[in-house]
Order: structure tokens, then C-alpha cells, then sequence
């Protein structure tokens, strides 16, 4: 096992856009297996940072390394906001797809074990045969979903993940999500407008201010070893941490 050190190491990052600074002075180190969320107000760069971590764009200034390797050079799984399904496979083929890319190798029996699991867990066994035109909005969500955990990927790249669920549904695929991740945890950063979502699935929270894009506040969640979320949810201490969230985001 490499003995480098496993952070994502963002130093002093810029990103300019038809000479509009879209993310300014960025500087973050991400450890490994931890979950971050990225939140903040419209503008904020959010989608912008999250496509930097994962080399689709590259930094006007400064610079950003995982185990001393460029992003480009990392095995990344990204679950986009249009979920990123194509509609000649099924839900099971999108999955055994991602996984064997990541791997860059044939998948064996115990890849097929692993993601038939992963499967159950997202409650997705009965839709696994079935293509996105079949699917309902959140289930094509928690496919892509389901993709990025079954990945051999150093690092997990979502993008408002669970956006288009209704209320319940949300609270369903966040704790599948996270049982999930506890199963085969690393490096995660997500993006959400969702205070109470960020405090509950991340280890650290982000808040990126806007016009340019930059960090204005970095909370360590009182939920990050909290591995079942429903008694979290109507909590005392959820609400007070929510509501000093929500004044640095609109302040």
C-alpha cells in the first residue's frame, strides 16, 4: 500500500471565465476518506470547484494535487446533476460499466457480488434490469448513485445528489448513501443547497461566498460519527447548527 499522504491539496486556486473571476484564492486540504459538502448562495462557484477537484477544467492560477498526483492522473467518479445514464443500458449495465472503466480490468465474480449489493442497499434489485426511460426521476438519481459507490475510484465527486427526490424519498436515498459509504469509504465532496443535508452526511461543511467565488467559513459537523441520521433529523442541535449555517451563507 502507497505510504504517500492520501489529501487533496488545493493551494491558492483561481479560475477565470471570459475575464470574470468565478473562484478566487481557494486554498483546502481534503483528507482522505472524509465526506465534504460544498454549500453557499448562487454564484458561489460551487460546480465550478467541484469540476476543478475532478480535472474537467483546469485552474487559471494556482494548483491542485491528490497523493502528489494531478486530478487528471486519479481514478474520480462523478455523479452529475443530469445523472449521466445512457439509454441503451440498464440500470445493472450502467453500474458493472463504471466499475469495470475504474478498474481498467474484467470484472470477476466477486465485482458481480459486490455490485448486486450495492443494489439491495440502494433498494434498486427489482429496477435492475430496466433502462432510464423506465425509471423514475429518483431512481435513475440513486443509479448514478449506485455507479459512483461501485467505482474503484480514489475519490467521489457528486453534484446536488439528491436534488430531485421528494422529502421522504431524500431522506430514504441519504442514509442508503451513507451505509453505503461506510462500507468501502474515501474521499467525497458533494455539492447541495441543503443546509440540514450537508451537516448530515459530511464530516466537514464548506461555505463558498460569492462574486468571486471564495471560502468564507468551514464548519466540523457534530454528526460525523453519527452513522443513522433519523433521530438526527428532528434534533435540538440540528436546528441550532442549521440556523448559524444559513447566517453565514445569507450574511
Amino acid at each position: 500500500m502507497s505510504t504517500l499522504n492520501k489529501s487533496f491539496q488545493i493551494k491558492n486556486v483561481s479560475f477565470e471565465l471570459e475575464d470574470k473571476t468565478i473562484l478566487q484564492d481557494i486554498s483546502l486540504t481534503l483528507a482522505d476518506q472524509k465526506i465534504y459538502a460544498l454549500i453557499g448562495a448562487s454564484g458561489a462557484g460551487k460546480t465550478t470547484l467541484l469540476q476543478l477537484l475532478g480535472g474537467l477544467k483546469e485552474p487559471t492560477k494556482g494548483t491542485l494535487t491528490y497523493a502528489e498526483k494531478s486530478p487528471k492522473d486519479v481514478v474520480i467518479s462523478l455523479v452529475p446533476q443530469e445523472y449521466g445514464l445512457l439509454p441503451w443500458q440498464t440500470a445493472r449495465q450502467t453500474v458493472l460499466a463504471g466499475r469495470k472503466i475504474s478498474q481498467k480490468q474484467r470484472l470477476t465474480q466477486d465485482d458481480q457480488l459486490a455490485v448486486r449489493q450495492l443494489f439491495e442497499q440502494m433498494q434498486l434489485t427489482d429496477v435492475a434490469d430496466k433502462y432510464p426511460n423506465q425509471l423514475s426521476g429518483g431512481q435513475k438519481q440513486r443509479v448514478a448513485i449506485t455507479r459512483g459507490l461501485a467505482s474503484h475510484s480514489e475519490l467521489l465527486l457528486m453534484d446536488e445528489p439528491f436534488s430531485a427526490l421528494d422529502a421522504f424519498t431524500r431522506e430514504t436515498a441519504q442514509q442508503l448513501f451513507l451505509d453505503s459509504w461506510h462500507q468501502a469509504p474515501r474521499l467525497t465532496v458533494f455539492v447541495t443547497h441543503d443546509i440540514e443535508e450537508a451537516l448530515l452526511l459530511a464530516h466537514e461543511v464548506i461555505v463558498l461566498a460569492p462574486n468571486p467565488g471564495r471560502i468564507k467559513h468551514k464548519m466540523t459537523s457534530p454528526f460525523q460519527e453519527k452513522e443513522h441520521l433519523a433521530g438526527e433529523r428532528q434534533s435540538e442541535l440540528l436546528f441550532q447548527t442549521t440556523q448559524v449555517l444559513r447566517k453565514e451563507i445569507e450574511g
